[in-house]
C-alpha cells in the first residue's frame, strides 16, 4: 500500500480551481503536484504560480503513474465523463458539486469507481462548518426532541454581476440557476442533517431582465424520516446564509457561514455563539476535506461525503428542476435507474 500524501492533479484551473490549490498548502497527506485545463497558457501560468507541473493533456493526466488522485473543478456537464474515464485509469476522483446533473449518470459514475476500486468524493465544504456540525451533534444527542422542520436559505446578488459569456451563465450548465451554484450547498447540508429527502415540489423562475437563468427558486421538501422541510436560494439579494432546525422540545441554527449559532430551549432565552474564523469562511473549511479525502485513500475507506451523499443532493437539484418544469410533486426515488 502506498504510502505518505497523495499526489494529486486539478483539473479546471478557474476561481474556484485557485481555491482548491491554495487550501492543499494547508494539507499533509495531500500533495497537488500538476494541473491541466484545455487553454496552454492558462495552465502553464497556473503551474507557474503554484509550483505544479502543467500537464499537456487530459490523456496525459491519465496515464501518468505519478498521479493518483484527481481533484475535478470542471463545468458540471463534465463531471460524470471525466469521473468515468479517471476511475478508468485507476485514479482516486474528488468532484466539485454538484455531483451530476442527471442522477443516471451519477449512477454510472460511483459504478466505474466501484468496479476500479477507487475512491470517489463531492465537495461540499459546508456541512463542514462549526454551525453545522454542532447542529448534527445536538440532533444525534436528541437535543431537539423529536425534528419537525427545517430550513435552508442561500442566496447573494451575484447574478446582478455574472458573466453572461461564461459557462455558469448557460441553463444547461445550472439548471434552476442559483440552486446550481449556491442551492446545491443546503441540498447536501439539509440531507446530512435530517437524512434523505423523499420528495419536494418546487418553483423556479427568473424574475430579473439581465439573467438568462433562473434567479429566485423555493421548494418544499418531505423527508423520507418524516420531517418536512424549506429550502430557498437566489441570486439577487444581499447575502443570506442560514439552517435552521425546529424541534419539538429546542429550535437552533446556524448563520453566517456557519460561524454564528443558536440554541433556543423551550421557556428559555436564546443561546448564542459566535465562532472565530481565521480567513474567509467559505473556504476554510477546503482544506478539512481535502484531507479527508487523502485519508479516506490511504485507509481505504469511504470519504464523509462520497458518490452516494453527492448523488442525493444532485437528485434534489434534478427533482427541483423536473418540479418546476413540469408544475408537479417529484418523488425523487422516479429520477433513478
Amino acid at each position: 500500500m502506498a504510502k505518505g500524501p497523495v499526489r494529486a492533479c486539478l483539473v479546471g484551473l478557474g476561481w474556484w480551481g485557485g481555491e482548491h490549490a491554495k487550501a492543499a498548502r494547508r494539507v499533509e497527506n495531500l500533495q497537488v503536484t500538476a494541473c491541466f485545463c484545455r487553454t496552454p497558457g492558462k495552465r502553464a501560468a497556473f503551474a507557474a504560480e503554484h509550483g505544479y507541473r502543467a500537464m499537456e493533456s487530459w490523456e496525459a493526466v491519465l496515464r501518468d503513474p505519478g498521479i493518483e488522485a484527481l481533484i475535478l473543478a470542471t463545468p458540471h456537464s463534465t463531471h460524470a465523463r471525466l469521473v468515468e474515464e479517471a476511475a478508468s485509469a485507476g485514479k482516486h476522483v474528488f468532484v466539485e458539486k454538484p455531483f451530476v446533473l442527471h442522477v443516471p449518470d451519477g449512477q454510472r459514475a460511483i459504478a466505474a469507481c466501484e468496479r476500479a476500486g477507487v475512491r470517489l468524493a463531492v465537495g461540499h465544504q459546508r456541512r463542514y462548518q462549526r454551525g453545522h456540525r454542532e447542529l448534527k451533534r445536538l440532533i444525534e444527542a436528541g437535543g431537539l426532541g423529536q425534528i419537525l422542520q427545517i430550513e435552508g436559505n442561500f442566496s447573494y446578488d451575484f447574478g446582478l454581476r455574472l458573466d453572461l459569456s461564461g459557462w455558469r451563465a448557460d441553463p444547461a450548465e445550472s439548471p434552476a440557476g442559483a440552486m446550481t451554484g449556491l442551492g446545491v450547498h443546503h441540498a447536501d447540508t439539509l440531507q446530512y442533517l435530517l437524512g434523505p429527502v423523499k420528495r419536494l415540489s418546487a418553483m423556479s423562475r427568473s424574475l430579473h431582465p439581465r439573467n438568462p437563468l433562473d434567479d429566485v427558486t423555493g421548494v418544499l421538501l418531505e423527508f423520507e424520516g418524516g420531517p418536512v422541510g424549506y429550502l430557498g436560494t437566489n441570486m439577487l439579494t444581499p447575502k443570506v446564509y442560514y439552517t435552521r432546525v425546529h424541534g419539538l422540545d429546542a429550535n437552533a441554527w446556524a448563520e453566517n457561514e456557519g460561524t454564528l449559532f443558536a440554541f433556543h430551549k423551550r421557556g428559555a432565552d436564546p443561546e448564542v455563539t459566535h465562532y472565530p474564523v481565521e480567513g474567509d469562511p467559505v473556504t476554510i473549511t477546503l482544506p478539512e476535506e481535502q484531507a479527508d479525502f487523502a485519508a479516506a485513500i490511504r485507509g481505504n475507506r469511504p470519504p464523509e461525503v462520497d458518490g452516494a451523499a453527492g448523488l442525493r443532493a444532485s437528485a434534489v437539484l434534478e427533482g427541483i428542476t423536473v418540479s418546476s418544469r413540469e408544475g408537479r410533486t417529484v418523488d425523487l426515488a422516479e429520477l433513478y435507474d
